[in-house]
């Protein structure tokens, strides 16, 4: 059995297809729509509001609904740190550390690790105009980078004989399957030759908008598989101390009107909050008509009163409790992930009160929570092993008297060069650390399961009594980790209520088109701050202390908007071909009722006709079915499919999936496999996300993730075509995850088919056995 795979371009080859393919009761032959408190600290947790935004509860997207099987229970913060640092490490079972971890252990953890992955590329998405969360090619685009624009290839060959009803179609892209070394933790999958996607212009540099991000879908490599055969929270834990920063106002300060614009903030005093005052600003509502409403009906009544949250943890969390990495549910894990970052924070709580609504700092006074992901040291060797350069890699910034500037010179960023920058006062932002961080690119690719989209990391190294960046807003959701050193944040309101929930990241503010801000404190290690989009915000360093945090962004361009922009051309072009009424003329008044100079208060009949006439059209011939929202959402996800970064594939896993395997040779010099799948093999996908099934058209594609490079977007997308009969089976494993099938119970025609399918995914990293093959 020879496993060699013949590197070739891909060709175009066209096979006829039936007159009519179903599936699904989708006829598969018609076209479809590509597409973050002054006072003392007390031991007991102190919480603060300040309201971030009016998101209604029936807007929020993803607001906790798939939430509901976890119980709270006690639990202390130092497990849950042991266990990501165990998650950090790759080995899920072993927990042999001490749990008298000490609150205030100061002890400097560097921690180096080495880098992983391949070099950067020149195909940043980076720009320069963001603080908390900036665009980087490999960091969702956070701070509207410009995507590139990659050509879509496309492939129309298709399987339509009897003959051909079981069998993936014959079309290969350069590929490499060889593993070149391996991790003795984790091991990533193979990086595979392919064309580079198109570098970002030199004139996006300074851009700050996301210009690019919808210009067209996706580019994608065909691959073809052949067989030879708001409320801002402020928690405080841990040992008692005094911060000095911005106090919250008293509660006669907020309700001097009836729907305050924000809360009013002293500029950069130092005196000290009173405790009385302290307790009683817990909340810091923006203003909507709703809420101006119900104020003037409550007379401006006052804020309520929140107990103090308690260090709770959902039940199951113990590393006990955690099943063998095979038998793991990605989304959970990632859910796991996402508790430990907001801990004590559940994520239930966390969407029900925080998601797109409020921002939410926790305190915890435990300065090497983050300490493993990153740190100085890190920096300097990472910069010293691997290729980064300016611009696509590293950014140089600074902001004083109001001018931001970026000083990037061309070429390789070389350490005595970035220090350098950094002697002078400038800030150093890393935009695709999780290239060359494996603790950090772990924490990135579990993430990435849950949110179902690219969970991107930036680094923001900032000297003391320095700021990088003007105040401006992003088009994602912010985490902001505290690592070294202190960091003063301050949020702000958008200028306009269209910009909450930003689609697109702003540009520049100068300090006097901003209020005062609704939200003013000083992060410290260990600490993380959320905010949603649209949030405008700016961070200062203090006098004597540098700062050193990621950025981990989420949800970019995910909002109902963009399902619509893509659901509804293909409503609209469906419905022009199936009902003669959108195809007949506009009756010839309409010239004459119809336009600006045609409208006014006083409308004539002929006019209102006209308007309800085509509002009933809308209603009656524009609504979506099912399947077309079914379509639209695959073209969403498709996108994921794309920008995902590959799985970080544990030791347990190597040994049941292809990431594992090594081939040998005989005596003749033939290559030999060390492994065969059988009908009573049991499988199941690698992650729960791990590839999707969509519609192109007159095709049937599974896209997939696992042969993506480390730089964001540095390929064209992978998929494979499959034959309409084949896609129940690629429905099974989609639906039985996280449990295994047996290969003979795919619902395929053939014993050789069920095993040449399931090999075919196998050996695409796609798929895992139960039992290791060796």
């Amino acid at each position: 059995m020879s496993l060699k795979q013949t590197r070739k371009q891909p060709k175009m080859t066209t096979k006829q297809l039936p007159t009519k393919m179903v599936y699904n009761g989708v006829v598969i032959k018609e076209e479809m729509q590509n597409g973050a408190a002054n006072g003392n600290r007390q031991l007991s947790k102190v919480v603060k509001m300040c309201s971030m935004s009016d998101v209604s509860s029936s807007g929020n997207s993803g607001s906790g609904s798939s939430f509901d099987d976890q119980d709270d229970d006690e639990m202390d913060s130092f497990a849950m740190a042991r266990q990501m640092e165990t998650l950090l490490n790759g080995d899920a079972s072993n927990d042999d550390e001490d749990d008298d971890d000490d609150a205030s252990d100061d002890d400097d953890d560097d921690g180096s690790d080495s880098s992983e992955g391949s070099d950067a590329t020149d195909d940043s998405d980076a720009t320069d105009d963001s603080d908390a969360t900036d665009g980087s090619e490999a960091t969702a685009g956070s701070d509207a980078s410009d995507d590139d624009g990659d050509a879509t290839a496309s492939s129309d060959a298709t399987n339509g004989s009897d003959a051909c009803d079981d069998r993936f179609s014959v079309e290969y892209s350069p590929t490499d399957s060889s593993i070149s070394g391996s991790s003795p933790v984790a091991i990533m999958p193979p990086a595979v030759q392919r064309r580079q996607a198109p570098k970002r212009a030199e004139n996006d540099f300074n851009n700050n908008n996301n210009n690019n991000k919808n210009s067209g879908p996706p580019a994608a490599k065909q691959q073809k598989l052949q067989r030879p055969t708001g409320a801002a929270v402020t928690l405080v834990t841990g040992i008692m101390g005094v911060i000095k920063s911005c106090p919250l106002p008293s509660n006669a300060a907020k309700m001097k009107t009836a729907a305050p614009k924000f809360c009013p903030l002293p500029k950069a005093s130092n005196k000290m909050a009173d405790n009385k005052m302290a307790a009683k600003a817990k909340s810091c509502p923006l203003p909507n008509r709703q809420q101006q409403q119900q104020q003037q009906q409550q007379a401006g009544g006052a804020a309520k009163k929140l107990e103090p949250v308690k260090n709770k943890v959902v039940r199951g969390l113990e590393e006990s409790a955690r099943k063998e990495v095979h038998l793991q549910n990605s989304i959970e894990e990632g859910k796991r992930v996402l508790h430990w970052l907001l801990n004590p924070i559940t994520p239930e709580t966390f969407f029900a009160q925080y998601w797109e609504k409020n921002a939410c700092q926790v305190m915890r006074k435990r300065s090497q929570y983050f300490s493993k992901l990153i740190s100085i040291k890190m920096i300097d060797e990472m910069l010293m092993r691997n290729h980064l350069e300016f611009t696509t890699n590293i950014d140089i910034t600074s902001y004083e008297n109001g001018v931001r500037q970026t000083h990037n010179p061309e070429g390789r960023a070389m350490p005595p060069a970035v220090w350098g920058f950094y002697g002078d006062n400038c800030s150093i932002r890393i935009l695709n650390p999780s290239t060359y961080l494996p603790g950090l690119r772990q924490v990135c690719t579990v993430m990435q399961e849950y949110f179902h989209c690219l969970v991107g990391a930036n680094v923001y190294l900032t000297p003391a009594n320095s700021q990088g960046f003007a105040p401006h807003y992003d088009d994602i959701e912010a985490f902001v980790l505290q690592v070294e050193g202190r960091k003063r944040w301050r949020l702000y309101t958008p200028p306009q209520s269209s910009d909450l929930l930003a689609r697109i990241s702003s540009g520049n503010y100068k300090q006097e088109q901003l209020g005062e801000p609704i939200f003013d404190e000083v992060l410290e290690p260990g600490d993380i701050l959320y905010f949603p989009r649209g949030t405008v915000h700016q961070a200062v360093t203090e006098e004597q202390q540098h700062s050193l945090h990621i950025t981990l962004s989420v949800y970019q361009q995910q909002a109902y908007a963009n399902l619509l922009e893509e659901l509804m051309p293909t409503v609209l072009q469906r419905a022009i071909k199936q009902h003669l009424n959108l195809r007949r003329g506009l009756p010839l008044n309409t010239w004459q009722h119809l336009g600006l100079a045609n409208g006014g208060e006083t409308e004539s009949v002929p006019r209102l006709e006209l308007v309800q006439h085509i509002q009933q059209m809308v209603q009656q011939y524009l609504l979506p079915s099912a399947a077309q929202i079914d379509a639209a959402v695959d073209q969403l996800a498709k996108r994921f499919q794309h920008e995902a970064l590959p799985p970080v594939v544990l030791p347990e896993e190597q040994k049941r999936t292809v990431f594992g395997s090594r081939s040998e040779t005989d005596a003749r010099g033939n290559c030999l496999g060390d492994y065969e799948l059988t009908e009573k093999t049991q499988v199941r996908l690698l992650r729960a996300n791990i590839l999707r099934l969509v519609a192109e058209g007159t095709n049937l594609r599974v896209y997939y993730y696992t042969e993506n490079a480390l730089e964001y977007r540095k390929y064209e997308a992978n998929f494979m075509e499959i034959h309409p009969n084949e896609a129940p089976a690629v429905e099974a494993f989609i639906k039985a995850y996280p449990n295994y099938l047996k290969i003979s119970e795919l619902p395929l025609r053939s014993k050789a088919r069920r095993i040449e399918v399931a090999t075919a995914l196998w050996e695409h990293g796609l798929l895992m056995t139960k039992k290791p093959f060796k």
